[in-house]
């Protein structure tokens, strides 16, 4: 952190070489993953050369799409970004794991969306009451955060 720290700030038409570097192992190691899940289930299943072969493809078409969109995509506010994907992986991962557990969804994958919007109307609550207890004026004599009384 403190060498980190001590790094001089990017120009704005500059290259931040640490958050690609950090940027992209991420997204190296995901896609590895998803490679040797792929794999791995299409071995399992004796079709071990269409897995391999889709896995490829699906890499191929990661990589075409990042070329045509990063430029708009750059231009999109982070904090929205991480709040959509945030309530993705939220809604996602909740039909999945019911799914692993054995839930029956009604209206099958469609169950997918009303989890979205669910989530979504939860999150954009809990901003709404946070930004709400962000505007009111703290109490003279309680300490911020406390609860209490200052000393």
């Amino acid at each position: 952190m403190a060498a980190l720290h001590d790094e001089p700030a990017v120009a704005a038409s500059g290259m931040d070489w640490i958050s690609f570097t950090v940027a992209f192992k991420g997204v190296l190691l995901e896609g590895i993953e998803v490679a040797f899940i792929v794999v791995t289930f299409g071995a399992s299943a004796n079709l071990l050369g269409p897995a391999a072969l889709g896995a490829a493809l699906a890499g191929v078409l990661v990589v075409a799409i990042a070329l045509v969109v990063h430029r708009p995509l750059a231009r999109v506010p982070e904090n929205a970004m991480k709040f959509v994907v945030g309530v993705m992986l939220t809604g996602f991962g909740t039909f999945w794991s019911g799914e692993g557990v054995g839930i029956d969804w009604p209206g099958e994958d469609l169950a997918i969306l009303a989890l979205l919007a669910g989530y979504l109307r939860l999150a954009l609550a809990g901003v709404w009451v946070v930004r709400a207890l962000a505007r009111r004026p703290s109490r003279p004599g309680v300490a911020a955060g406390t609860g209490s009384p200052r000393p």
